[in-house]
């Protein structure tokens, strides 16, 4: 008779943790984030809106901000312990961000890596933030990492997690949807807390045109070490930039965490083994698709910092365009690169369908003097 209560103790010590997990993965599915393939969102207006017109010229900014968590710390995906960062540092990056968008004026930003309500920076909304700084009219967001408690890393849990991708705009847009990309090959409790990759899109009307500027902002996955997911993921992105209609302009841009075609992994210091799908899933879009960048191997077009380095090792951030759009200019802005791990990127493009503007007319020069000259430098 003894045996039994000891029998039933034991049982029970051992059951507990097996409790534990099992209400731990009932609530990870019951509060889990599970979009609909496609799904229709919400266009935020506020305040004046600028519309684009035929033959304009416009700035567009892609950035991924790395949830405005600054580059002091080296978190834990990266090797490192960081996990939650100072409020002070959050605040600090938030401006610091602010102060480019603000400096920039761009008619379009398309951002990734915005916090919007994770405990990690503080449960702070980052994205008012940037809307006010750009003076952005419209504004759709997407969630691609949201989730009530991610138990990593055990020594300090990563708690909730709310992070978006953006597009914002001077102008108005509308017809924003999130379509969900491939997950990563992992157990589906795994699945349920980790990201869940978007493409972001949208629509801008253009006076003068007859189709609008389609827009698109996304952030592959890292980390999947050659499991296929990345080319399923750049193929979603193909399908979309194919089925553009004949006549629209359009741009795709964002983090897609691969080299460029025809860079060895091996040249890198860190984090090279994550670059192993042969063959490049890249190769699919480029060159089918135009890149604002032509030499996508020159170092002055890299574009993420590896943790502690000075200068960008890599280029793994992209812009692609297409239809009635001529490329002017483009360039990686290097002189952000205490703010974030990747740098912003700016191009610029005209948008066709309508005249260029007409420049005003030069002065006449000085005796002697040499002609000015106005021509714009050639794109990188």
């Amino acid at each position: 008779m003894r045996a039994r209560p000891l029998l039933l103790a034991l049982g029970a010590l051992l059951g507990a943790p097996l409790l534990a997990v099992a209400a731990f993965a009932a609530f990870t599915f019951g509060t889990e984030y599970s979009p609909p393939d496609t799904l229709a969102l919400p266009t935020q207006c506020s305040g004046p809106t600028q519309p684009l017109q035929a033959g304009q010229t416009i700035k567009v900014l892609s950035w991924n901000l790395q949830y405005s968590a600054s580059r002091k710390h080296q978190f834990f995906y990266d090797g490192g312990e960081a996990v939650w960062v100072p409020e002070a540092d959050v605040a600090a990056t938030v401006n610091a961000i602010s102060a480019v968008l603000r400096a920039e004026a761009p008619d379009i930003a398309l951002l990734q890596e915005i916090d919007r309500d994770s405990d990690r920076t503080g449960r702070r909304d980052q994205l008012p933030d940037f809307i006010e700084a750009a003076s952005a009219g419209c504004t759709s967001a997407a969630p691609y990492h949201l989730a009530r408690f991610v138990p990593k890393p055990i020594s300090r849990p990563l708690g909730r997690v709310d992070m978006e991708l953006a597009v914002l705009s001077r102008g108005t847009h509308g017809g924003a949807v999130r379509t969900a990309l491939a997950l990563m090959d992992e157990p589906r409790l795994v699945q349920a807390l980790n990201l869940k990759r978007a493409l972001l899109t949208a629509e801008l009307p253009v006076e003068g045109a007859d189709q609008p500027l389609a827009v698109a902002v996304t952030h592959l996955s890292a980390f999947s070490y050659g499991d296929g997911t990345l080319k399923k993921q750049v193929a979603a992105l193909e399908a979309w930039m194919a089925a553009r209609p004949p006549g629209q302009p359009w741009i795709l841009a964002g983090d897609l965490n691969l080299l460029p075609p025809g860079d060895d992994p091996k040249r890198l210091h860190t984090e090279g083994d994550q670059y192993a799908d042969d063959p490049n899933p890249i190769g699919a879009l480029i060159p089918r698709f135009q890149e604002a960048f032509g030499q996508a191997l020159a170092p002055e077009n890299r574009t993420y910092l590896p943790f502690g380095a000075a200068e960008p090792d890599r280029k793994i951030d992209y812009v692609f365009y297409g239809g009635p759009l001529t490329l002017e200019r483009s360039a990686v802005l290097r002189e952000h690169s205490s703010i974030s791990d990747h740098l912003p990127i700016r191009i610029e493009l005209r948008l066709g369908g309508g005249a260029p503007p007409v420049p005003p007319p030069a002065a006449a020069p000085a005796d002697g003097a040499a002609p000015p000259t106005d021509a714009a430098p050639p794109p990188n």
